[in-house]
């Protein structure tokens, strides 16, 4: 990816955590609220607990998306489309990008989505407008755009047990670094390619059959 696009891209971000603020000085914040507390959370849990419990169900919840990335990519032709896909459409990611794009991304869509619409909209309808700002240009995204609205569904029940953020932008980080590397280095189409068959040193058994 270019040094161009990425600007661009972090320059979106950093236009959607203007608006998070500008939501969160015009509506939360005068009402003594937080972008990153629930107003009226599952658990009845102190703050302290409150980020333990919420950074505790993050690393788990990253490890359980990553983990069911790499089944899939190994045994959905649909998951390995998507794989290619987004290396097509990233193209080379330096570790800087990669760092980058994690960090703005997991913080940025926490603090709009969970921390500034959940309470307003509700746990279901967040996460089925957080799967329609990730839709792909082609079909290939299409499990894409479900798989973030699943996702969607696990960042905001995490948000609505603990009361906390911490831990949903820890998970989304989290997911979006590990995955990211992996599709830098991993190239699929080119492990699916036929390889070229080594040379034998007593000849082609085939044809020597045929013969």
């Amino acid at each position: 990816m270019t040094r161009r696009r990425t600007l661009t891209a972090l320059a979106a971000y950093a236009a959607l955590a203007a608006l998070a603020l500008t939501w969160a000085w015009a509506t939360i914040w005068p009402a003594g609220g937080s972008l990153w507390r629930h107003p009226r959370p599952w658990l009845a849990l102190t703050p302290e607990r409150s980020l333990v419990v919420s950074l505790g169900g993050g690393v788990a919840l990253a490890l359980l998306v990553v983990l069911a990335s790499r089944v899939l990519v190994r045994r959905a032709r649909w998951a390995r489309r998507l794989h290619l896909g987004f290396r097509g459409l990233l193209g080379e990611l330096s570790d800087g990008q990669v760092l980058a794009f994690a960090l703005a991304s997991g913080l940025v869509e926490e603090l709009v989505f969970r921390g500034a619409l959940q309470p307003l909209l509700g746990w279901v309808p967040t996460a089925l407008a957080f799967g329609l700002i990730h839709v792909g240009p082609d079909r290939r995204f299409v499990p894409w755009t479900i798989s973030a609205v699943v996702v969607g569904l696990l960042l905001g029940g995490l948000y609505e047990l603990t009361g906390h953020l911490a831990g949903c932008v820890l998970a989304h980080v989290l997911v979006n670094f590990v995955n990211l590397r992996h599709i830098r280095a991993e190239d699929l189409g080119a492990r699916e390619l036929p390889q070229p068959r080594a040379p034998s040193l007593v000849g082609d058994r085939t044809r020597a059959t045929r013969r």
